[in-house]
């Protein structure tokens, strides 16, 4: 919301407006039926007289409606990519999915929406389905800041590249910390509740799923988990660490559906009404019968991108809530 200081009319000016304004409503509230077409003829043969705005007094804080806050799960396949349009004009990318086609589903996303430019990348962990869509992000979209673990993925190259091509075009890196709290957008509060900030490298696909960069978003009384791959075992430790701070109203489900995710334990801290998985053809099983029994257990209802395709989820801003409240 934006605080906008106007200059008001003099004192004198507005008292005299005021005082004709009331004197007219306070006649034609009391005119009886009968006297409406005499009143009617009196402001008719009334001379014509333009009455200046009455403007706020001049300490007066003026507010207007933002944008809210947009959230789009992108059908990208068998990945994850998440576009989040924020309060105030920012935006965000959270992982971009398997394919670094310029005629790719996220390049057409991108392409439909005029996005010319990203303030916050987030790759949430260093697996090929979360960041080779990245690869046509930095080719064709401007970046201001780039959030990454520090785990190498031994063995693998693509991670490597990708960080490098980043270091190469001057972008701000940012390796956030478990418990901090990120300033992308007043006001939406970002906190991390997982990440792997210090130096470190394993091929051991669960070890690299579990440093995922785990993040909530939190606006106008709504919230949004996002988990990346974290897996059962370190979800356990989530829960135990945060408990019911994980409560969220969306939950972006975790490894695709996984078995090995959305575990009973940490359902029932994070209590989602919605539960979005991003999922797209595999040889996985992805999503499990297991996962989705204990999402619609926990309450859920639950979306997926190759069923339903690119799914949304808006917060309006608290000034738009208001305005349609008194509706």
């Amino acid at each position: 919301m934006h605080r906008v200081k106007l200059n008001s009319p003099a004192p004198a000016v507005l008292k005299a407006v005021f005082s004709s304004v009331f004197f007219l409503l306070a006649v034609f509230h009391s005119a009886p039926p009968a006297a409406a077409q005499a009143f009617g003829q009196l402001l008719a043969a009334a001379p014509r007289v333009e009455i200046p705005l009455a403007l706020p007094p001049e300490n007066a804080t003026v507010l207007t409606a933002g944008p809210g806050l947009n959230i789009y799960f992108l059908n990208v396949g068998q990945g994850d990519a998440i576009y989040l349009e924020l309060p105030g004009g920012k935006n965000a990318l959270i992982d971009g999915g398997p394919s670094s086609s310029a005629t790719g589903a996220l390049a057409n996303f991108f392409k439909a929406k005029n996005v010319t430019a990203i303030d916050h990348v987030v790759l949430t962990h260093p697996h090929s389905d979360h960041y080779n869509g990245l690869n046509y992000v930095l080719a064709s979209i401007k970046v201001a800041n780039f959030y990454d673990t520090r785990l190498d993925n031994k063995g693998a190259t693509g991670d490597d590249k990708l960080r490098a091509r980043v270091g190469e075009l001057g972008i701000a890196t940012h390796y956030p910390a478990a418990g901090e709290n990120l300033n992308w957008s007043e006001p939406v509060e970002v906190k991390v509740f997982n990440a792997c900030d210090k130096p470190m490298a394993s091929k051991q696909s669960e070890t690299v799923n579990n440093c995922s960069i785990m993040l909530k978003l939190s606006y106008n009384g709504s919230s949004v988990l996002f988990t990346g791959d974290v897996e059962g075992e370190r979800e356990a430790e989530l829960v135990a660490e945060y408990g019911n701070e994980l409560k969220a109203d969306v939950l972006k489900v975790g490894h695709h559906g996984s078995k090995y995710s959305s575990t009973v334990s940490f359902l029932a801290a994070v209590k989602p009404a919605k539960a979005y998985i991003e999922v797209g053809k595999n040889n996985y099983g992805h999503p499990t019968q297991d996962a989705l029994g204990r999402l619609l257990k926990a309450g859920a209802q639950v979306f997926r991108t190759d069923l339903d395709d690119t799914l949304a989820y808006s917060v309006t801003g608290a000034y738009e809530t208001a305005e349609l409240a008194a509706r």
